[in-house]
C-alpha cells in the first residue's frame, strides 16, 4: 500500500501504534520503580509527571524504531525483511513456532542494524530498550489488536519527505520536543530521525 495514497489513514494508525504503546507502559512500569530514577530523587519531577514523560520518551524511541527498521529493509536494503508482508510471512512460515510472536522478529532486527557500521551506534541497548521489554505481550504479541500487522500493508519505500516529516511532527510533537531531548538520557534514533528531516 502506497503511504503518501493513503497518507491521514497511514499517520492515524502509527498515532494509534504509539497510543497503544503508551497505554501499555503506563500499565507495567509502577511508581516504586520511578522513585529509584534520578531525576525523580533529586526532586526536579513529581513521580507522576516523571512517570508521563518517561512513557513518552519510551512510546517515541519504540515507534521510530520501528520506522527505522522498515526504512532499512524497503529502501536502504541494509537488512532483510522483517516487518513487511514478505518478511512477516516469511517469519510464520519458517518459524511455526513463534508464529505471531513479534517480539522475536524485532529483537532480531534490532540485533542486525546493530551489527552493521553504518546503524550500529543507533541501535546501542539504551535504558528505552529496557522498558520496551515490558511491551513484549502487551504489543508485541497482542493477538487481537496486532499494529505489526496492520502496518505491514505499507510500503515504506512510498514514504516521502513531506509525509514523514507530517508523521514525526505527529508522533513527537513539538510541545514535547524542549522538554523531552534533555530528558535522561538520548534517544539517538529519535535524535537522527529528527535531524535527518530537519525537524530539530
Amino acid at each position: 500500500m502506497d503511504v503518501c495514497n493513503d497518507k491521514d489513514r497511514f499517520i492515524k494508525v502509527m498515532l494509534d501504534f504509539q497510543n497503544e504503546i503508551e497505554k501499555g507502559l503506563n500499565i507495567t512500569i509502577n511508581l516504586e520503580e520511578i522513585e529509584q530514577l534520578k531525576d525523580v530523587t533529586e526532586g526536579k519531577f513529581s513521580k507522576g509527571r516523571f512517570k508521563d514523560l518517561l512513557v513518552k520518551k519510551i512510546s517515541i524511541h519504540a515507534v521510530f524504531k520501528y520506522i527505522f527498521i522498515r526504512m532499512a529493509e524497503d529502501v536502504l536494503k541494509i537488512v532483510n525483511s522483517k516487518f513487511n508482508i514478505s518478511g512477516i510471512n516469511n517469519w510464520n512460515e519458517m518459524s511455526k513456532n513463534y508464529r505471531g510472536e513479534y517480539f522475536e522478529l524485532y529483537k532480531l532486527a534490532c540485533e542486525d542494524l546493530r551489527r552493521s557500521d553504518q546503524t550500529r551506534e543507533l541501535f546501542e541497548t539504551s535504558m528505552y530498550d529496557n522498558y520496551i521489554l515490558k511491551l513484549q505481550t502487551l504489543i508485541f504479541n497482542n493477538k487481537n489488536d496486532n499494529y505489526f500487522e496492520k502496518l505491514k500493508e505499507y510500503d515504506f519505500k512510498s514514504l516521502d519527505p513531506n509525509t514523514a516529516a507530517s508523521l514525526f511532527d505527529a508522533l513527537y510533537p513539538s510541545e514535547y520536543r524542549s522538554i523531552l531531548q534533555n530528558f535522561m538520557e538520548e534517544s539517538k534514533i529519535t535524535t537522527h530521525q529528527m535531524n535527518d528531516l530537519g525537524l530539530l
